[in-house]
């Protein structure tokens, strides 16, 4: 009968309002007092491996807060059901261990010590143990599900700080271009929201890791070899412990430094860097929580990074279009705008770069007395450095055009430029003055497309007098050559970009074409130039200009 009351009692405790930690103390009460035992205890099973002690009576002094069991021990003691368990027992001072199961799981167990009377336990105190453990299943299972759901809570709590943390910290990363305030930035929150003693940032170099911010960080060497960081890159996938970490020397040197995680640094599984957080200052571990945080603040802080370094190239782009396009301008202004007028004869030149600057050339020059000069050169290269060798080679002539024979004047041209320039530039030219009166033309061809002559009656000799390209050879001589234009005639100069301009199957257009498109030209200078053009960009059909194209026609009228 007194069983069956205490059995009502445990019931009717362990219905009550009190807290978990109330119900196991006084539930365990009652199970001593209707057994008239010393001590006892009661294990619940923990979230590692084993049970706590979470209820206890008159325990021996030094008894452990802790029963570590393996499975094997566990089967063991399911299959005695409440007999002994010598080991267990002693280190608590107990004599009979009960499990406690539900839905066949063990997730308790009841010790209880010796009778005050030294009167040993029968099979009906067992059966009671028995009925206590079957009473008391359902309010143990219930509060291990409160404690996991306490825990899930309290991790939720800790996801949401710190998901509330990193929306805050992405949306001034996203707004900052500053590199180094950036970096700031990220070690100081990693060591704020992570506790952390310290925090070094290292990024990818040729060479290694760099680092390039550190708080709290002291170290002798700023930079990770190009083998230790190899090493790290393979094994970084993920947040690692000091451990975990590949043994290296900058292993050894993080351990000096009292480094407890290394977080890397990257996107699209690509290591850039990465984050070597110092140990907690509470001496705890990093939980799955603060791996979870620091691999994402690494690659928001990764994906600002380089956002600041595409922003800082465009900025230089931007910085070197404006600077093209005022070459651009220059260089648009070298080239007449007005073509000079020569009784008898009409001239016209076109230009086209490839690129924003080219390094074709034409120029007409006004020499007085009825005389004009005329030129046209191609520099080797393109863009910027050919654009301003070709400033050079339009200012020289513009200087001294008609000042000596045609064939002086290149050579001391040739001194010049072999001089001023390196030794891989050169520059084709051809040159010629022509005498209105006389309609004769003096010319000098350094290395350039011979010019295509043509008459009335037919295509008319190349223009090839002259000698070799100009900046290349310092004792080089130039012959002068003499061609007299009757009415009628057409001299069409052009660079290389029309003969050498490619069609989609990879031909060139060739010499042939431009004798072609002269044939059908208009008898204008205009209508010459106009014709050879319209010939190229059809031969090209949709492709792209590898080269500057210029056109310059000198009519005979």
């Amino acid at each position: 009968m007194s069983e069956l009351i205490s059995l009502l009692d445990l019931t009717t405790t362990l219905s009550t309002g009190l807290s978990g930690q109330e119900i196991l103390d006084a539930a365990l009460l009652i199970v001593l007092g209707e057994l008239r035992a010393s001590r006892g205890c009661l294990f619940v099973r923990s979230d590692g491996t084993g049970f706590d002690v979470r209820a206890a009576r008159g325990l021996l002094a030094g008894a452990p807060t802790h029963l570590g069991l393996r499975d094997i021990e566990l089967e063991a003691i399911v299959a005695r059901g409440t007999s002994s368990h010598t080991e267990i027992l002693e280190g608590f001072g107990l004599e009979v261990l009960c499990p406690i199961h539900k839905r066949g799981r063990l997730i308790a167990l009841l010790g209880v010590g010796a009778r005050a009377s030294g009167e040993a336990y029968g099979e009906e105190d067992r059966g009671f143990l028995r009925s206590v453990a079957a009473c008391a299943a359902t309010p143990i299972e219930n509060g291990l599900i409160h404690h996991e759901l306490q825990k899930l809570n309290k991790r939720l709590s800790v996801k949401v700080f710190q998901l509330n943390n990193l929306f805050d910290i992405s949306r001034e990363l996203t707004t900052s271009f500053d590199e180094e305030a950036i970096q700031s930035l990220v070690t100081a929150t990693l060591m704020g929201q992570l506790m952390a003693s310290r925090c070094a940032l290292y990024l990818r170099r040729p060479s290694g890791f760099a680092l390039v911010h550190a708080r709290g960080f002291r170290s002798e060497e700023d930079a990770v070899s190009h083998e230790d960081a190899k090493a790290l890159v393979e094994a970084l996938k993920a947040p690692l412990s000091l451990e975990e970490v590949p043994p290296c020397v900058f292993r050894e040197r993080l351990a000096a430094s009292r480094i407890a995680l290394v977080v890397p640094l990257g996107l699209s599984g690509r290591v850039d860097g990465l984050l070597a957080v110092g140990d907690r200052v509470s001496g705890g571990a990093f939980t799955e929580e603060d791996r979870d945080f620091a691999m994402t603040l690494a690659r928001q802080a990764q994906a600002a990074l380089e956002n600041v370094r595409l922003h800082r190239v465009q900025v230089e782009k931007q910085r070197q279009d404006r600077e093209m396009q005022i070459a651009r301008e220059i260089q648009q202004s070298l080239f007449p705008k007005t073509f000079p007028k020569l009784p008898g004869f009409e001239i016209y030149a076109e230009s086209h770069a490839c690129y924003q600057v080219g390094g074709d050339h034409f120029d007409a020059i006004p020499l007085g007395e009825g005389r004009l000069a005329v030129a046209i050169a191609d520099v080797s290269g393109k863009g910027a450095p050919a654009s301003l060798l070709m400033a050079s080679v339009h200012a020289w002539l513009r200087a001294l055009a008609g000042t000596e024979p045609p064939g002086r004047l290149i050579l001391r041209l040739n001194r010049f430029l072999y001089e001023s320039t390196q030794e891989n530039r050169y520059v084709t030219l051809f040159y010629g003055e022509l005498d209105g009166d006389s309609r004769v033309l003096s010319y000098v061809n350094a290395g350039h497309i011979p010019p295509y002559w043509t008459s009335p009656a037919g295509p008319r000799p190349r223009l090839t007098d002259g000698g070799p390209v100009l900046g290349l050879l310092d004792d080089a001589s130039f012959e002068e050559g003499r061609v007299l234009l009757g009415p009628g005639d057409c001299l069409a100069m052009v660079t290389d970009g029309v003969t050498e301009s490619e069609s989609a199957s990879g031909e060139e257009f060739g010499d042939d074409r431009v004798l072609s498109a002269l044939r059908v030209a208009p008898p204008t200078a205009a209508g010459a130039v106009a014709a050879i053009l319209g010939a190229v960009e059809k031969w090209m059909a949709a492709g792209k200009a590898t080269d500057d194209l210029t056109i310059l026609a000198l009519k005979a009228l």
